[in-house]
């Protein structure tokens, strides 16, 4: 769907559809809840950045899932990535609610919402991309992420036809996406120095620009061999471009981040073009963030950094941390949450 804002052509993917997995609930509730000292807020509000991605939609599902195991009901806000839309909604959010999840829309600018937020009393947590002045923050490392995947990548894919050559389908604008940018570039180059980086493009987090980009790219630098993407849809965009400018599927390795939905897990267990992505279990992080409000309600002084853990996942490692449950793909929080987490980012 295209639409426009202030003269840009701005288009609008479909939203990604969440099947929670039938045993979801029964996973939920073997995770012991925060024990209040205070009463449960009624209503927690969710200000996200934008709600069409796989990733987002797993958020929300499994947050009103959490937080109805506390008695409260989930009400969610989308800033479609716009900061002053952002802003505006936690003006009118803050009068309804009794706690905020905020996925901020940019990596400056909402820290407006955690000022109002204060004047009002309402404890914030916020969710992948730090502010200045939060109190604490649910997210991976995600330059230490990226240079792992970029390590195995570097340890177990080699050029078609001599050093690999990369193209980068990133998101600038967002801090911890670029991090993933820099990271992978690197712990690619850590192992093959003579990788070649043909281009970075900005996917805007959306298929359809990430297609239509990397077919751009693609269609001048056919010796393309490598495919980089910061998130899931960028990486279905940016492979299905490769496809459209001619490239040869039997050639190309995709490495991504996320594996978020099952249309993911599904490409990964192909064992075709997607080889490797760095798992970031969105179930657990919805769990993190809510019952970290829960903590903060509380009283409780968090650490700046509620650090999720991460890996390199395969189709070997899959099952571990997803068993398939009457069909379906099936968060183990119990293996997700043993995973060991580094004491510090090494940058942030």
């Amino acid at each position: 769907m295209k639409s426009s804002e202030n003269d840009r052509e701005v288009f609008e993917p479909t939203p990604a559809v969440y099947n929670p997995p039938p045993g979801l609930d029964r996973a939920l509730r073997a995770l012991p809840p925060v024990p209040l000292a205070r009463p449960a807020p009624r209503r927690i509000g969710y200000l996200v950045n934008y709600s069409f991605h796989i990733w987002y939609q797993i958020l929300m599902e499994v947050m009103r899932r959490r937080a109805a195991q506390y008695g409260a009901e989930l009400l969610i806000a989308d800033a479609h990535l716009s900061v002053a839309r952002q802003i505006e909604e936690a003006r009118a959010f803050l009068d309804e609610v009794d706690g905020l999840i905020l996925t901020p829309a940019a990596t400056s600018g909402p820290e407006e919402i955690l000022k109002l937020a204060e004047e009002r009393g309402i404890e914030v947590v916020v969710e992948a991309n730090p502010l200045e002045g939060m109190k604490t923050l649910v997210a991976i490392c995600d330059y230490d992420a990226g240079v792992a995947l970029g390590r195995w990548v570097g340890e177990n894919i080699r050029g078609a036809s001599g050093p690999l050559n990369l193209l980068d389908v990133a998101l600038p604008t967002l801090r911890p996406c670029l991090l993933r940018s820099e990271g992978f570039l690197d712990g690619l180059r850590s192992v093959q120095p003579d990788v070649r980086l043909v281009a970075r493009v900005n996917g805007e987090g959306n298929p359809i620009v990430a297609r239509r980009e990397a077919r751009r790219i693609v269609q001048e630098h056919p010796e393309i061999d490598l495919i980089f993407a910061m998130d899931d849809e960028t990486a279905h965009g940016a492979y299905q471009g490769y496809l459209d400018a001619g490239g040869d599927a039997e050639r190309v390795a995709v490495a991504a981040f996320g594996l978020a939905g099952d249309e993911e897990k599904r490409w990964l267990m192909e064992r075709g073009a997607l080889k490797v992505s760095a798992a970031m279990f969105p179930e657990y992080v919805a769990v993190r963030c809510v019952d970290d409000l829960m903590r903060l309600i509380n009283g409780e002084k968090l650490a700046r950094r509620d650090q999720i853990p991460t890996l390199p996942m395969t189709p070997e490692l899959l099952p571990h941390f997803y068993p398939l449950m009457d069909g379906a793909w099936t968060p183990d929080f119990k293996a997700i949450s043993a995973l060991p987490v580094a004491r510090e980012c090494a940058r942030e």
